[in-house]
């Protein structure tokens, strides 16, 4: 374990980020900026994202929803002169550390909420029954038990529909690691997928799918103390998402929403959350409102954003645990475009290929502020390592790579 410990100052805990992913590099470089010392995790500290400058680096074995990960952070966490603050960037390391709350707490603050709360937002089913019992507007969604169930639900359901599992599950991603869902067309056609998946995953949604673009959908990213008062609030909107329709934010757009924020509050308060926040919203034009998908407790693909934007809510969770001043929500920039360099580029060029976006869309959505996922002057390591990448590439495989074939 290579962490210079005695590099830390006092009165400056370390934040411990897990996993060094985009949503990883987005809260080294909040936090690593600010001159807060930060530690990051990861099997692979060779990923493009992962060769910022801003963090000391430990890497794992093993997965890191394993047990190795645990044992690593108690061993540190032994050897840290004050509790640190954790920061999980995916729903693996985010059961892993909630489920081994009791063996860390003394060694660390935590940004996410209480296990049970973890739970509701990490079980779809869970959750959108949660969101039946409070009238939370949500996709249409059923929970087969079993072929016959899923045959009744095969003639209720209104197609194309979606299947996917409602909590995660290292079985789906090893036999599915290219599919989050399937989208299937008809009946014949979701009773095949449901006994392909079943086999895998036997905990299933099959959910209708809300019409519309990738832009109508809309999110935000919060940050609720431990008496659950939200301390910032943060919305934006997506424009485009690789792979489209079903993927994760490629360009995301910061959009103040007052109607998003009313309800991120209410659902949150509801669900007597505590620890950083998102939630997504679809809007349906079918009943003119918007329609809660899934509220995460870790941070979010594009939260980098926030902090581009004048509002560092990573910088308020830390500040609110470790006992600093928090500094306050003075609002944020509109109209600022965030942008994957890589995703937001195989996206549009997929888009176009398939006649859904013209080069003169494509090349107007970019106008006006930008701030990017990779690119940074002052940290330029996962930028130049993509652009390496990309060179590496044989131009014959070129079209394939960014065609998302």
């Amino acid at each position: 374990m290579n962490v210079q410990l005695d590099q830390l100052q006092p009165g400056h805990p370390p934040a411990v980020v897990l996993g060094l992913g985009q949503n990883g590099l987005a809260t080294v470089r909040s936090l690593a900026r600010l001159g807060i010392p930060v530690i990051g995790i990861d099997r692979n500290v060779k990923q493009m994202t992962a060769r910022t400058r801003y963090c000391q680096k430990i890497q794992l074995s093993g997965p890191i929803d394993g047990e190795e990960l645990i044992s690593v952070l108690v061993d540190l966490g032994k050897r840290l002169p004050q509790r640190g603050v954790l920061f999980p960037s995916g729903d693996g390391a985010l059961y892993n550390l909630s489920e081994n709350r009791e063996r860390l707490e003394a060694y660390y603050h935590f940004s996410f909420p209480a296990k049970e709360i973890v739970k509701l937002t990490l079980d779809k089913k869970k959750f959108y029954r949660f969101a039946a019992e409070h009238d939370i507007a949500i996709p249409i969604s059923y929970f087969p038990e079993g072929v016959d169930d899923c045959r009744r639900i095969a003639e209720a359901i209104v197609y194309p529909c979606l299947i996917k599992p409602y909590q995660p599950s290292l079985g789906w991603r090893q036999h599915f690691p290219d599919h989050k869902l399937f989208r299937v067309n008809d009946a014949a056609e979701l009773l095949r997928c449901y006994e392909n998946v079943f086999k895998v995953c036997p905990d299933l949604i099959v959910q209708e799918i809300i019409p519309g673009r990738d832009s109508n959908l809309s999110f935000s990213l919060t940050y609720f103390d431990s008496n659950g008062r939200p301390l910032g609030m943060f919305t934006g909107r997506k424009i485009r998402q690789y792979p489209p329709n079903f993927g994760t934010s490629s360009l995301a757009e910061s959009h103040l929403d007052e109607d998003i924020a009313e309800k991120t509050i209410a659902i949150l308060t509801g669900m007597r959350y505590t620890g950083y926040g998102s939630i997504e919203f679809k809007w349906d034009p079918r009943t003119c409102e918007f329609k809660a998908i899934e509220v995460t407790a870790r941070t979010w693909f594009p939260h980098g954003i926030a902090t581009a934007c004048g509002l560092n809510l990573l910088q308020m969770a830390y500040c609110d645990l470790v006992g600093l001043p928090v500094p306050a929500d003075d609002g944020f920039a509109e109209g600022v475009k965030w942008i994957h360099e890589d995703r937001d580029l195989r996206s549009a060029l997929q888009q176009m290929r398939s006649g859904d976006l013209g080069v003169g869309e494509w090349l107007k959505s970019y106008r006006g502020r930008r701030t990017y996922a990779l690119a940074a002057l002052d940290d330029p390591g996962p930028a130049m390592n993509f652009l390496g990448r990309l060179i590496a590439i044989p131009w014959q495989r070129a079209v394939k790579y960014f065609g998302g074939g």
